[in-house]
């Protein structure tokens, strides 16, 4: 029987893969960003800056960029080397599409059932290599989760084919020859896997816009199900699971990561679920399936490795976004 080894929740922001001299560029789309989601409503940058005071500016140097970027990639690299380590035939990987490929329709929880996806150029360094590489995905594991969930009251899109990546030849002027997969995905496939993913199961969740999210009771009953139905698959294989995306962002509120951050290694759905959703928008809301991974991981007994927290900061009010870097390992 299938048995989950391994789980992982790691941050997918393109600031990993900038210099530290870079970041505060981002800082003049955070300024012209109208609607600023921060502890359960929206704010104009003034607003924001207003309310918190400047408090960030002295993380703003050079210096602070560059230790906390050496940070980032060191716990990188300790993520890569854990998910060596496991040892995993299989891998289910949990990420959202922001507007990438879903540009007229907006599905709550797609499962791709493809036989293969691909990454590289034009996508950006941090997330591809610098070639075309085609990786193997599992649709015989996809079809029958697709059929599960759909029996446990899911309502599953059954994605066949990825679409075109609008988003990158739109905002980068370039178009390849091939469907070329959302950075949730090729980030996890480049810095984690060596760009030499198992066969796996890419998994969408609308986290990003209303009116299609699941709500975090939903991404944890998710979760619950996953678990079961891989209990269930008859091969005898090691299972990762595996979550991309980031805690707070684009504001990041490091009191309310720390507190999300306890909440997953205590298991504490209840707490986390009673969070208003007002919370989980934005790119906050990729915490959500950290959550479904917390759920499939809890009946092995593995316990939340913190590998680092690093709250990324580029603004005087706090725009940026928290890094928070841990696995659960039940390979042993």
């Amino acid at each position: 029987m299938a048995k989950i080894v391994f789980g992982m929740a790691v941050p997918h922001s393109g600031m990993l893969g900038q210099a530290p001299e870079d970041w505060l560029k981002n800082g003049e789309r955070d300024r012209n960003n109208p609607a600023l989601w921060f502890r359960n409503r929206t704010w104009t940058y003034p607003e924001l800056e207003a309310h918190r005071g400047g408090a960030f500016e002295k993380y703003l140097t050079l210096e602070e960029r560059t230790a906390r970027a050496a940070r980032c990639r060191k716990a990188l690299d300790e993520m890569a080397a854990a998910y060596r380590r496991a040892k995993v035939d299989v891998a289910i990987i949990l990420g959202k599409d922001q507007k990438e490929i879903f540009t007229d329709l907006s599905p709550s929880i797609a499962i791709y059932s493809g036989e293969e996806v691909h990454n590289g150029p034009p996508q950006r360094s941090v997330y591809a290599p610098d070639h075309h590489v085609v990786h193997k995905c599992h649709p015989k594991l996809a079809t029958y989760l697709v059929e599960t969930f759909q029996n446990k009251g899911f309502d599953i899109c059954d994605l066949i084919a990825w679409p075109e990546n609008v988003w990158m030849e739109q905002q980068l002027k370039q178009k390849a020859d091939y469907p070329v997969v959302p950075h949730a995905y090729s980030f996890v496939y480049h810095q984690i896997m060596g760009d030499n993913p198992p066969p796996h199961v890419p998994v969408l969740m609308n986290l990003f816009y209303p009116p299609t999210q699941p709500s975090m009771a939903r991404c944890i009953e998710f979760g619950r199900v996953l678990r079961d139905a891989i209990a269930a698959w008859p091969e005898d294989v090691r299972v990762a699971v595996i979550a991309s995306g980031g805690l707070s962002h684009f504001v990041n509120d490091e009191e309310f990561d720390r507190d999300i951050m306890r909440r997953l290694a205590s298991y504490d759905y209840e707490g986390l679920s009673a969070i208003p959703n007002g919370y989980y928008q934005s790119g906050t809301s990729e915490i959500k399936i950290y959550s479904t991974v917390m759920m499939a991981l809890q009946h092995t007994g593995a316990q939340m490795t913190l590998v680092d927290y690093v709250p990324c900061w580029r603004t005087p009010a706090g725009t940026g976004e928290g890094m928070g870097f841990m696995y659960w390992d039940a390979a042993s």
